[in-house]
C-alpha cells in the first residue's frame, strides 16, 4: 500500500538562495473543478495560505487533498510556491513570507538545534523497500558500478547538508566508499538529469518524477540508497513556527485532516495520483506510470525521525552533546 498508518502519534542547513524547482515558482497549478465546487459549496470562510513544496511524489497527499476538495472543504486554499529544499524553506517561513511548507527532516533538525522552534504538525513521505524513490543516477555506460567508484567524484544534491547529502554519504560509507572524498555540489532536482546527460557531474541523487525522468534519457540507477542503508526511512512532514502553529492551531488541524484523507485517496486510487504527479511536476504524462511512487504517512515514526538525529551527530551536522529528540520535533494536537 502507498499509506502507512502509525498506531499513534509520535514518532538547518544554511539558508539557500529560494530557487524555483521547476518553471514559475509562485504559479501553482489551477484547482480541479471538484476541488472548485468544494470551495463553492462550503460554509466556512476561505483562508488562504502561501505554502512552500518541492514538486515530487512526496507530497501526493497534499496535491490529492487540493484536487478532491479535501482542502476547501476545511475552508482553505493553498497557494503553492514550488522551492529547491527545506534549506530553502526554512527561511521563507521563518521570515514571514510563507505560512508553512515542507522540510526534509535533517533540515528540520539543524534547524531546531539553532533555536528556531520549527515544529512538524503533519507528517508526508517515507522511503520504504516497496516504494523507494529516491536514487542514485549515473549515465548509462558510466564506469561508476558501486560506490566506492564515487570516491572523488562530483555528486549533485539539491541542497548540501540534507536528508539527501547525509543519504548519500551513509550509503557510500556502508557499501564501502569514502563520501569524504567525493564533491557535492547543489542543483535543483529538475536540472539533474540535464546537469548528468551533460557531463557535469558524475552522478546525481534525485528523488521521483526526476529519477524516472533521467532514465527515460541516458542516466541508469546505481542504487536506491535509502532502501539499501535502512527501511523505512522517514524524509518530509509539513512544518511551521511554533509560534505560528500555537497562533493558528485550527488552521493546521484543519490541513492535516485534509492531508490524511488526501493520502488515503492516493492508497485506493493510485493511476489519479499519478496523474496528479503530472500535473504538480510537469511531469511528462508518457512518464507517469514508471514513477516509483513515495510511501505515505499521517503519523511519524519516531525510530525513523531518531535515525536522523544520529545521523546528524555522526556526520558533523549536530553537536554530538546535543539533547535533541524525535519527539521534539512534533506539535501534539
Amino acid at each position: 500500500q502507498l499509506i502507512q498508518r502509525a498506531a499513534a502519534l509520535g514518532g538547518a542547513a544554511a539558508a539557500a538562495p529560494l530557487i524555483a524547482a521547476c518553471g514559475p515558482a509562485a504559479t501553482a497549478p489551477s484547482a480541479s473543478p471538484a476541488a472548485s465546487a468544494a470551495a463553492t459549496a462550503t460554509a466556512k470562510p476561505i483562508r488562504t495560505l502561501k505554502v512552500g513544496y518541492i514538486p515530487l511524489t512526496d507530497f501526493l497527499g497534499m496535491y490529492a487533498a487540493i484536487e478532491q476538495g479535501y482542502i476547501a472543504d476545511e475552508g482553505l486554499k493553498l497557494e503553492l510556491q514550488a522551492m529547491s529544499g527545506g534549506a530553502a524553506i526554512i527561511p521563507a517561513i521563518t521570515g514571514g513570507s510563507l505560512d508553512f511548507g515542507i522540510s526534509n527532516y535533517v533540515s528540520t533538525i539543524l534547524s531546531n538545534a539553532q533555536g528556531l522552534k520549527i515544529k512538524v504538525f503533519s507528517d508526508s513521505a517515507y522511503d520504504s523497500k516497496d516504494h523507494s524513490p529516491f536514487s542514485v543516477v549515473v549515465k548509462k555506460g558510466s564506469p561508476v558500478k558501486a560506490a566506492k567508484d564515487l570516491n572523488g567524484k562530483k555528486i549533485a544534491v539539491n541542497t548540501r547538508n540534507n536528508i539527501v547529502h547525509v543519504g548519500v554519504m551513509e550509503w557510500m560509507e556502508q557499501k564501502g566508499g569514502d563520501p569524504k572524498t567525493a564533491q557535492f555540489v547543489e542543483l535543483p532536482f529538475p536540472q539533474m538529469p540535464a546537469a548528468l546527460t551533460q557531463g557535469q557531474v558524475d552522478a546525481i541523487a534525485p528523488t521521483e518524477p526526476f529519477v524516472t525522468v533521467s532514465t527515460s534519457q541516458d542516466g541508469q540507477i546505481l542504487a536506491n540508497y535509502f532502501a539499501e542503508i535502512r527501511d523505512n526511512v522517514a524524509i518530509a512532514g509539513f512544518i511551521s513556527t511554533e509560534d505560528w502553529i500555537n497562533k493558528n492551531r485550527d488552521v493546521a488541524q484543519a490541513f492535516h485532516r485534509a492531508n490524511t484523507k488526501g493520502m488515503d485517496f492516493v492508497a485506493k486510487n493510485e493511476k489519479t495520483a499519478r496523474d496528479y504527479v503530472v500535473k504538480y511536476a510537469n511531469l511528462d504524462p508518457a512518464l507517469a506510470g514508471k514513477v516509483n511512487l513515495s510511501a505515505l504517512r499521517s503519523t511519524p515514526l519516531l525510530d525513523s525521525v531518531q535515525f536522523w538525529v544520529d545521523m546528524s551527530k555522526k556526520w558533523g551536522l549536530l553537536d554530538k552533546s546535543s539533547t535533541l529528540k524525535a519527539e521534539d520535533l512534533f506539535v501534539k494536537f
